[in-house]
């Protein structure tokens, strides 16, 4: 029986979650180029066009205050997402 039919379908959905992962790095470095700290990728979530972070007040207070540089790297970086708010 052939199964390769299969392995080309599982295929799309590897490389879907392996490009979700990509975004979530590019993210985290994005922000931690901007701020003092090291964000890491498990720590964000995204929903519709925010990105939420989680961490202390203190990280958070950081990224507000560099929130519109961070923004505009975001969609340099990754225009198809179109990132417009961190909280």
């Amino acid at each position: 029986m052939e199964y390769s039919h299969i392995t080309s379908f599982l295929e799309k959905f590897k490389k879907i979650l392996f490009q979700k992962e990509e975004v979530y790095k590019i993210i985290a470095s994005v922000i931690s180029e901007h701020i003092s700290f090291l964000i890491e990728p498990n720590s964000i979530k995204i929903k519709n066009t925010t990105i939420y972070i989680q961490g202390s007040p203190t990280l958070k207070n950081e990224i507000l205050i560099n929130k519109n540089k961070i923004i505009l790297k975001l969609k340099e970086v990754v225009p198809e997402f179109n990132l417009i708010d961190i909280k």
